[in-house]
C-alpha cells in the first residue's frame, strides 16, 4: 500500500536521516532471518537504525503493526531516545502519548489517503528494568522487536520477548522479526557474544540455529558512521587504555573489560606491562603443588567445579573446570572422583547451598560425599562475605605493583620501643615490630591469579581449558542500587554467575596453602640435591638417612590420601 498524499517515505526520511553502508546492510537483512544484531562499536548509529527500521520497510502504514523499541530503563529512554524519536516520527504525522510512551501513526483508508485520526500503527518505547517486567508485554503481538543496547539486558528478557511475544497478527502481512543493537559490555555481554558474535566475528553470515532459526550479526563501528559523529569523540576514545579503546572504538568483543573487574585481562595489549595477563596456556601442574577443589552446586542452575593449584611463588591457578546443568549428583560425581583419586587434592569444598536437605534423609553435602567417596566441607558464608570475596578477587587480579612508600612515611625505628615489646608483649610482637622496617618484598607473583585457556578467541581443543570462568568474570556488573536507593558494592546476580561464586570461594581458600607451597618447593629442592649426591657417591645409606631427615624437617608432612571407603 502506497501513500498517495504528501512526500514519499524516502523524501521524508532524508529530512532527518540517511543510512550509512552498514546500516543499509542491516536494513536489507532478509525477513526470513528471525534475529539480526547490529553494532559492536560506540557511535555506530545503533539507535537510529532501530528507530527507523519499520518506517523504511513502510510497515508503519499497516494499522496492525506494532514495534517495541526497548532500553533497560525508562530514564534511558527519556534521556536519549524520546527526543530523537520525535525528530523522526513527527515527519510521518505520528503523535506521542508521553504517559505510556507510545507513538501512533495515521491510519490509511482503503484508498490510500491519510485518515484524520491517529489510530494506526504503533511504536512503543518500552523498558524491562527487571526480568519480571517482561510480563508487561504478555498481551501484545509484536511484529518488530528492537531492543537497543542489548548487552544491558539479561538473556531471559531477550529470549522471553523474542520467543513468546515477537509475532505478527494472523493474515496481517507483517513480519515477526527481532532486530537488536548493542556494543561490548554490560550484564548481557556473554550471551550476546555467544549468540551473535562468536559464530562469525566479522559479521555478515547467516547462522542457522536450533529449529532452523536464522540469525545474523552486522559488525559496525564509529568509522562506519563517521559522517554523523563529532571527530572529537573518536579522539577521546584514542585516549582510553588500549583494552577499552579496542572494545569501544573497534567493537572488539574479546577486549571487553568487565565493569566490576576492569583489571581483568584475557589477552595482551601493547601499552600494558608483560604481566597484565590473567589467562595462560595450559601446562603440566607439578604433582607436589598443593591442589584443592571448589564446587558451586545447583540443579536448575549450574553445578560448577573448579580445580585449583598453588605455586611456590604464591600464585593461584585455575587449571580445570567442569560444569553441568540439570544433572543429578550420581551422574557427575564419578568424574570428580576420578580426578580426586588421581590428583589427591588437599580439600574439596562446596558452597553452603549443599547444606540443603530437600526433604530427604541426607543433605546435598552428604549425597555428594557418598557419591564421590570423599568427605567434603562447606564454604564459610558469613555476613558480608560476598563483598569481602569480591575485594579479595580484586587483589588477586591486580597486576600493578603497590606504590612505594615515600621515605617520609617510613616509621623511625626505636630501640626503646623494641625492647619494651620484647619484655612486655613477647617475641612475636617484637618480631612484628622489626618487620615494619624490612624492605618491601618484590611483588614478582603479579597477578596472583591465572586461568588456563588455550586461546581467548578459541577455547576449544584442550581438556584443561576454562572459558566459562573467563566469561563469567567479564560479565560481572554492579548492582544498580540497594534497598535504600544507594549504590552498592556487590556484584549483581546474573545467569551464569556460578563460576564467579566459585572463584570467590577459591581465593579465600588459597591463602592457606601459600606457606605449604613454599615448604613443598624447599623440600623438593632438598630432595633433588640428595639425588645428585647419590649419583656422585652411590651411598644409599646416606641417601635414605638424608631423605628421612628432609622429610622430618619439613613443616609439611606427607599428605595421606583420602579414604575411599564410602560413609
Amino acid at each position: 500500500m502506497l501513500i498517495s498524499e504528501g512526500p514519499p517515505v524516502e523524501k521524508l526520511l532524508e529530512r532527518v536521516w540517511k543510512p550509512n553502508r552498514k546500516q543499509e546492510k542491516f536494513l536489507a537483512i532478509p525477513l526470513s532471518v528471525k534475529e539480526g544484531f547490529y553494532g559492536g562499536g560506540a557511535g555506530s548509529g545503533k539507535s537510529d537504525v532501530l528507530l527507523v527500521y519499520g518506517i523504511v520497510h513502510r510497515w508503519h502504514e499497516n494499522p496492525r503493526f506494532k514495534q517495541v523499541f526497548m532500553r533497560r530503563t525508562r530514564p534511558d529512554l527519556k534521556k536519549e531516545i524520546v527526543g530523537r524519536a520525535r525528530e523522526i516520527y513527527t515527519q510521518f504525522g505520528a503523535t506521542y502519548n508521553g504517559t505510556d510512551m507510545i507513538w501512533t501513526f495515521p491510519r490509511l483508508d482503503q484508498y490510500g489517503g491519510r485518515g484524520l485520526a491517529n489510530d494506526g500503527a504503533q511504536i512503543f518505547l518500552g523498558y524491562c528494568e527487571e526480568e519480571k517486567d517482561v510480563h508487561n508485554y504478555d498481551s501484545m503481538e509484536i511484529s518488530l522487536f528492537t531492543p537497543d543496547e542489548l548487552t544491558n539486558a539479561t538473556e531471559y528478557i531477550y529470549l522471553y520477548i523474542t520467543q513468546e511475544r515477537n509475532r505478527a497478527p494472523k493474515d496481517s502481512g507483517l513480519p515477526s522479526i527481532t532486530r537488536a543493537a548493542g556494543m561490548p559490555g554490560g550484564i548481557g555481554h556473554t550471551f550476546v557474544k555467544k549468540r551473535f558474535v562468536d559464530p562469525c566475528p566479522e559479521g555478515g553470515k547467516i547462522i542457522i540455529g536450533k529449529g532452523g532459526n536464522k540469525r545474523i550479526y552486522i559488525h559496525a563501528t564509529l568509522e562506519d558512521n563517521k559522517e554523523h559523529i563529532d571527530p572529537s569523540y573518536s579522539q577521546s576514545l584514542d585516549g582510553r587504555p588500549e583494552a577499552e579503546r579496542k572494545a569501544k572504538k573497534f567493537g572488539d568483543w574479546s577486549a571487553y573489560l568487565g565493569q566490576v573487574f576492569d583489571e581483568f585481562r584475557d589477552k595482551k595489549y601493547p601499552d600494558e606491562p608483560e604481566n597484565a595477563l590473567h589467562v595462560v596456556q595450559p601446562f603440566e601442574i607439578p604433582s607436589w603443588w598443593p591442589k584443592f577443589v571448589i564446587g558451586d552446586w545447583g540443579f536448575a542452575a549450574m553445578t560448577y567445579i573448579g580445580f585449583y593449584a598453588v605455586s611456590p611463588s604464591k600464585r593461584l591457578y585455575l587449571y580445570r573446570e567442569i560444569y553441568w546443568t540439570k544433572t543429578k549428583i550420581e551422574e557427575w560425581a564419578p568424574e570428580i572422583k576420578y580426578f580426586a583419586d588421581k590428583e589427591n587434592p588437599r580439600k574439596i569444598k562446596f558452597c553452603q547451598s549443599a547444606k540443603q536437605e530437600r526433604g530427604q534423609e541426607h543433605t546435598i553435602q552428604q549425597q555428594i560425599s557418598d557419591a564421590i567417596g570423599i568427605p567434603i566441607e562447606l564454604t564459610q558464608n558469613s555476613s558480608g562475605s560476598r563483598i569481602a570475596g569480591k575485594m579479595l578477587l580484586h587483589e588477586y587480579l591486580r597486576f600493578k605493583p603497590k606504590p612505594i612508600v615515600p621515605p617520609s612515611e617510613v616509621p623511625i625505628y626505636s630501640e626503646e620501643r623494641a625492647s619494651w615489646l620484647l619484655r612486655n608483649k613477647g617475641l612475636e610482637e617484637y618480631k612484628a615490630y622489626l618487620r615494619l622496617f624490612d624492605p618491601p618484598e618484590p611483588e614478582d607473583n603479579l597477578p596472583k591469579l591465572q586461568i588456563f585457556c588455550c586461546d581467548a578467541d578459541n577455547h576449544d581443543g584442550h581438556p584443561n581449558c576454562c572459558p566459562t570462568m573467563i566469561d563469567s568474570i567479564k560479565a560481572c556488573n554492579y548492582d544498580k542500587k540497594g534497598k535504600d536507593g544507594k549504590a552498592v558494592e556487590d556484584v549483581a546476580e546474573f545467569d551464569g554467575d556460578d563460576p564467579y561464586d566459585d572463584i570467590r570461594y577459591a581465593v579465600d581458600e588459597a591463602e592457606k596453602y601459600f606457606v605449604e607451597a613454599v615448604d613443598e618447593f624447599t623440600k623438593v629442592q632438598k630432595q633433588a640435591e640428595i639425588l645428585v649426591r647419590l649419583n656422585q657417591t652411590n651411598d644409599f645409606t646416606a641417601y635414605y638417612r638424608n631423605m628421612r631427615a628432609a622429610e622430618s624437617n619439613s613443616s609439611v608432612k606427607m599428605i595421606q590420601r583420602f579414604s575411599h571407603r564410602r560413609r
